[in-house]
């Protein structure tokens, strides 16, 4: 059985509640306001002051009382405290148990005053360390007997191995490497003088060997930070900062933070100087409460191993299953604070939320704890919300005894802050932990071996030079005197056996005296023969030391020469590794492009016969669609030729009748006039319907002029007999309806606005019959502020080609309107669209006869009104080309 921690019997059933006591610090300034009042030694009254957050809430002054395991007033000195809680963890874990002793309390309630104290009154860590020292003197194992292994566990030594990682850590790098020599400091309190604890407990057992090791760590933001570890100096940016620890768990599921320096300490001396080097790195900062408040939770680990004596009592066991490590833990926890009274910003704020954050899950452990208990519920523990319950989870689960001093300020202005860690309190008094029971080494060895070990030393001379390794000489002067006994003064027989006695004596005396000389005078050689070699040997070491420092100076050059030249291959080989990954993308970037290319060039040749295949279908369309337009076209002149051809006959009878003299041209001839272009003006039927009911009303009363077309070579006279009115005729044919004249336009910008024409340059000039007529207007190509000043009409000229590849021109006006903002807006009102159609390649002629294809003028008016009447039935029938139409 291996009695590590975490590993120690407990028996089902016995179980103690978390330990906790109180203690009142004494007030800074008597005349404040006192909220604290110790009603006995067990028993607290909270007052509310008049000004707190309670009353007002509230309305009303009550008193809270809260319940501890001890109460100490302000009176109570550190050495009362100590001998109370602090003493009965020390001899627990001098018998291989556990322990966990942490202050809690607001900021500036007298916690770290309580753990450490000052060197006049020292606090519970000191005397601590002086209690278990003064038990364990006498059965204190030597240094490195027992060795970490790195695991959270130890392993056993030899006392041989010993003493060589004695020289090897400690004598050497002081011969090689002298230190520098420093003032001795006294404790961990500088250069104060310390009074130590002198007491002394009787629980050690004296076949066991001892050992302590002690660490020091805290939990600042969260993180676990070494205060003992040794930080890498860089001779330009200084110091490095400290690395953070992770928790890890042992062979025995007991909590532990990884690569933690242990100090193993021989002396209360050594404790404290690992003490007051973990204590200057401590994070401490200045708030407005408290003018050193720690900002971080600081955890002294003081682990106590042992193991019992070999059969002989001379050296430990070499078993490391006999090895009982047992652990205390003193907890400086970081106050809880508040914002608005410490004034914290920035750093000092982020701190003061994660210890806040850490404290509130300290409860929430201890509050689910306790439901689990009281409820028999099994709800999971929310040990890993913080660093803090993470490394202690092993004591609450039952691996030691857990106890905690509350530590009150009882001044009146911190009572809203008190009353909460006193409820805290209360709740954790009723968190149960299973008892740990003492370890007991049952080997089966005698009692007492260490006392039946002592021996006597040099117990004949022959002994002492055996182990001298000198050869024995008899200094003795013989044997003793024999018994003379004289009777009488003349006794002849007595008398010579004593003188001849005496003169052997004498001889032996002077021979001794003899062989003492030589042997000093050999001794003396001796000596100063090991004089001489050791001022060579000396030299010798002086004169090594100096080739030592050369081959150093000369090694460390090298290295730097590695290193540079290290650096150098690193930073080719990540030259050469980017120079290949750019390598291997710009290949990549080809083979893209090139597929690409490949893709694209594919593409294009679908495209190409595609855009073939659709333009020989086009054609092939277009070419029956032109077919079929010729057709019809013919199959639609076809017709009109005839019937033209049938009135020309009738006119060549009734000139044939009506003048027989007079030449008539060929009928073909009539035809062969090119018909002029044709412009047509299109309005919007909505500008049509917005006219007036009076100018409708005009339009359907104004009897409709003839088309105005004319062919090439018709004379003026002939163009008016067309004009006149048509006489009325004595049959019975009906009188035909005067039609609507589709070319006349009524002008719409007669008025007296002046009009800004706006027509955009390369505009094509249309030199049709159909023009707007403006009177007052001015022309631009480019339309510019000023302009629209001026103006009060707009008008914009738009040229586009249609689908039959016709022109198109729209005509855009619109009212001039000035702005608020000195500009003028334009509001469109009417468009007007103009077409130029082609006539085609077919010339027409009038289907009538003119009246200069006859030489003399018609004598008869019946004649004449037939033909005219006729023609203007026939013009009615088809739309002429060059006609223009306003719908």
């Amino acid at each position: 059985m291996k009695p590590q921690r975490g590993k120690n019997s407990k028996k089902k059933g016995e179980v103690d509640p978390v330990e906790v006591y109180c203690r009142v610090r004494p007030l800074d300034n008597p005349d404040d306001n006192c909220c604290v009042k110790p009603l006995s030694t067990s028993v607290v009254q909270l007052i509310p002051p008049e000004n707190s957050l309670a009353v007002a809430r509230n309305g009303q002054i009550k008193e809270y009382q809260f319940t501890f395991q001890y109460v100490f007033d302000e009176y109570t000195s550190q050495k009362a405290v100590f001998d109370y809680v602090a003493c009965p963890l020390v001899d627990d874990l001098i018998r291989g148990k556990n322990g966990l002793l942490f202050t809690y309390g607001i900021t500036s309630s007298g916690k770290t005053y309580t753990m450490t104290g000052s060197p006049k009154d020292q606090g519970i860590l000191p005397r601590c360390l002086d209690v278990l020292f003064n038990t364990i003197s006498g059965v204190q194992a030597k240094k490195y007997v027992f060795k970490s292994d790195k695991m959270n566990g130890f392993e056993v030594q030899s006392e041989a191995d010993a003493m060589i990682e004695r020289q090897k850590r400690d004598l050497m790098p002081g011969i090689t490497t002298p230190k520098t020599p420093t003032a001795q400091r006294r404790g961990n309190f500088g250069d104060q003088e310390r009074i130590s604890d002198p007491t002394i407990l009787s629980s050690v057992d004296d076949d066991n060997q001892y050992a302590v090791f002690v660490s020091y760590i805290e939990i600042y933001n969260n993180y676990v930070y070494d205060l003992l570890e040794e930080l890498p100096y860089d001779p330009i940016t200084g110091y490095k900062p400290p690395q953070t620890k992770i928790l890890r768990t042992d062979s025995s599921d007991c909590m532990y933070v990884m690569n933690c320096v242990e100090v193993e300490i021989t002396s209360p001396e050594e404790a404290f100087e690992v003490l007051f080097k973990g204590q200057k790195r401590r994070k401490v900062a200045h708030t407005a409460l408290n003018a050193e408040s720690s900002r971080s939770h600081s955890i002294f680990n003081i682990r106590l191993v042992q193991a019992p004596l070999d059969p002989r009592g001379e050296e430990v066991l070499q078993d490391p299953d006999k090895i009982c490590v047992s652990q205390l833990s003193l907890v400086d926890l970081a106050g809880s604070e508040r914002t608005h009274r410490t004034k914290n910003a920035g750093d000092r704020l982020k701190e003061a939320g994660n210890i806040n954050q850490s404290l509130m899950a300290l409860r929430n452990c201890m509050e689910i704890l306790r439901d689990n208990q009281k409820n028999s519920s099994n709800k999971m523990v929310p040990y890993r919300d913080s660093k803090l319950t993470h490394l202690f989870k092993n004591y609450f689960d039952g691996e030691g005894k857990v106890r905690m001093i509350v530590c009150v300020n009882p001044k009146g202005d911190e009572f809203d802050e008190t009353i909460h860690v006193m409820k805290f309190a209360e709740l954790s008094q009723e968190v149960l932990i299973a008892r740990q029971q003492q370890v007991r080494f049952d080997i089966g060895l005698t009692p007492g071996r260490r006392k039946m070990n002592y021996k006597e030393k040099f117990k004949s001379e022959d002994d002492l030079c055996t182990a001298a390794k000198v050869p024995a000489f008899d200094f003795s002067l013989g044997p003793g005197f024999p018994p003379f006994e004289l009777l009488r003064s003349s006794d002849d027989i007595v008398l010579p056996q004593l003188e001849k006695f005496l003169e052997e004596r004498q001889k032996r005396r002077e021979a001794m005296q003899l062989e003492l000389d030589r042997q000093s005078d050999e001794f003396r050689a001796q000596l100063v023969e090991f004089e001489r070699s050791y001022e060579q040997a000396l030299v010798q070491n002086e004169e090594l030391q100096q080739r030592v420092e050369k081959s150093e100076s000369y090694v460390q050059k090298l290295e730097g020469r590695i290193r540079s030249l290290e650096k150098r291959m690193e930073e080719n080989s990540r030259n050469y590794k980017e120079s290949e990954r750019q390598k291997r993308e710009l290949a990549a970037m080809i083979q893209d492009k090139d597929v690409k290319i490949r893709q694209e060039k594919s593409e294009k040749e679908r495209l190409k016969s595609d855009f073939r295949t659709r333009l020989d279908m086009n054609n092939q369309h277009w070419e029956r669609n032109l077919e079929k337009e010729r057709q019809k076209i013919e199959q639609d002149y076809g017709g009109q030729i005839w019937e033209k051809q049938q009135k020309l006959n009738m006119l060549r009878n009734i000139v044939n009748e009506g003048d027989s003299d007079a030449a008539m041209p060929a009928p073909q001839e009539i035809f062969r006039t090119p018909a002029p272009k044709v412009r047509t003006h299109t309005t919007p039927g909505k500008l049509l319907s917005a006219r007036s009911e009076n100018d409708m009303r005009k339009i359907g009363n104004t009897p409709t002029p003839r088309s105005r077309t004319a062919t090439t070579g018709t004379s003026l006279s002939a163009a008016r007999a067309n004009l006149r009115p048509t006489p009325r005729s004595t049959s019975n044919t009906p009188k035909p309806t005067p039609a609507y004249n589709p070319r006349h336009r009524r002008s719409r910008s007669s008025n007296a606005e002046i009009w800004l024409d706006h027509r955009p340059p390369g505009s094509v000039e249309l030199d049709t019959v159909l023009q707007p007529k403006i009177k007052k207007k001015k022309s631009v190509s480019k339309l510019e502020v000023k302009d629209t000043k001026e103006a009060s009409k707009y008008m914009l000229t738009h040229q586009d080609m249609d689908s039959d590849d016709n022109l198109t021109t729209k005509i855009y006006k619109g009212e001039c309107l000035p702005t608020a903002g000195g500009g003028t807006a334009v509001v469109f009102n009417d468009v007007e669209e103009l077409k130029q159609t082609s006539p085609g390649s077919r010339k027409r002629r009038s289907s009538c006869p003119q009246p200069q294809d006859f030489e003399g003028e018609w004598s008869d008016v019946e004649d004449r009104c037939n033909i005219a009447i006729e023609g203007h039935g026939n013009a009615r029938k088809r739309s002429k080309p060059g006609s223009a139409t306003r719908v």
